[in-house]
């Protein structure tokens, strides 16, 4: 209750400065039958307008279709009853996500986890902004908890947050049942997203991604976009170079650390936001498996949460240090499985 009175107190002093605007105007257009505008940057930005009228250039939106198609009941509601919806829906995730990574670590430790995955500054402002993060991590920490299949679907389900999923998908494919179940999902999502706005719309979905992946925000926690900042560049080419290398160096950070695909997943969820090309403080909610594999005593505990807690208000403020914070946290957390196994399931 908390969260979600933190967050829509704050949302309702600016509702045209936060994200959730991005994500309700293209489900709005699914909702009222303008599926076939959902790539029209002009149309998404008359929607923007009428929901709150102080907003006066578009926000735009690389949303999954398909995310859109699934929020279209949302999108059907008035701009302010659909937030405080989907806000309590976002606090659930985080709330049902912080019980399945309990199983990361001992429980005296999960318990003094839990309400920091409620209320820490990322997971506000996640919910703040109305991002779709607190259900990544959902899915992130539900596939660790699942048979391999299930599994699979869930890490392909990331998808909804595109930026996040190659690390992911990659680590899914070392396992061939999660590699079906992945690629089950990715199938679903990717016809899922036709049926929503059409073949026309999807050829030209591409250019929105390009636009969302390209652009260079403060606050970025990704290391290419580090880089960027650092030599002040715009070249497309050393974006595209930077990104490259970010990618391999984290793939074989992964992969050749540990031979447990559990611990994989942990791992790659921080990596993730290294090599994504576009990653912003509250994608940081995906750190928290991290968190929780490497708080395996209260003095760890307190020494990750709050470096992390600094960290993340440094990384607000404008200095970049979420980056160093994610690769201590790689260095920092378990090599191997402890208790993230799949919950129990009925005879």
């Amino acid at each position: 209750m908390a969260a979600w009175v933190i967050a829509f107190s704050v949302w309702s002093t600016e509702p045209a400065g936060f994200d959730f605007i991005a994500l309700y105007a293209p489900a709005r257009l699914i909702a009222i039958g303008q599926a076939a505008s959902f790539t029209d940057l002009d149309a998404v930005f008359v929607v923007e307008h009428e929901a709150v009228p102080e907003r006066t250039i578009v926000m735009g939106h690389a949303n999954v279709p398909a995310l859109s198609y699934l929020m279209a009941p949302i999108g059907a509601l008035p701009f302010k009853v659909a937030f405080a919806i989907w806000t309590a829906l976002g606090v659930l995730a985080l709330a049902a996500a912080a019980l399945l990574l309990g199983g990361l670590t001992n429980r005296p430790q999960s318990r003094l986890l839990f309400p920091v995955a409620l209320l820490a500054p990322t997971s506000l402002i996640a919910l703040v902004e109305g991002q779709t993060t607190p259900f990544i991590l959902l899915f992130v920490a539900g596939s660790l908890r699942s048979s391999p299949f299930w599994s699979g679907m869930l890490l392909g389900a990331t998808v909804l947050r595109p930026q996040v999923l190659p690390l992911l998908a990659l680590v899914a494919l070392t396992d061939r049942r999660r590699a079906a179940g992945m690629i089950s999902m990715l199938a679903l999502v990717l016809f899922v997203s036709f049926v929503a706005i059409g073949p026309d719309g999807m050829a030209r979905y591409p250019a929105l991604l390009v636009r969302a992946t390209t652009e260079l925000r403060p606050g970025e926690l990704g290391l290419a976009p580090l880089v960027r900042r650092v030599v002040q560049s715009d070249s497309f080419v050393l974006y595209l170079t930077l990104g490259a290398i970010a990618f391999a160096v984290g793939a074989a950070a992964v992969i050749l650390r540990t031979r447990s695909i559990l611990t994989r997943i942990v791992n790659a969820s921080t990596w993730a936001l290294l090599v994504a090309p576009h990653a912003l403080l509250h994608d940081g909610v995906l750190a928290y498996p991290g968190v929780a594999s490497a708080s395996t005593t209260p003095r760890r505990t307190a020494l990750w949460v709050g470096t992390g807690l600094v960290a993340a208000l440094i990384q607000q403020a404008g200095v970049p240090v979420a980056p160093f914070y994610l690769l201590a946290l790689f260095w920092g957390s378990r090599t191997h499985d402890r208790v993230a196994t799949p919950l129990p399931t009925r005879p």
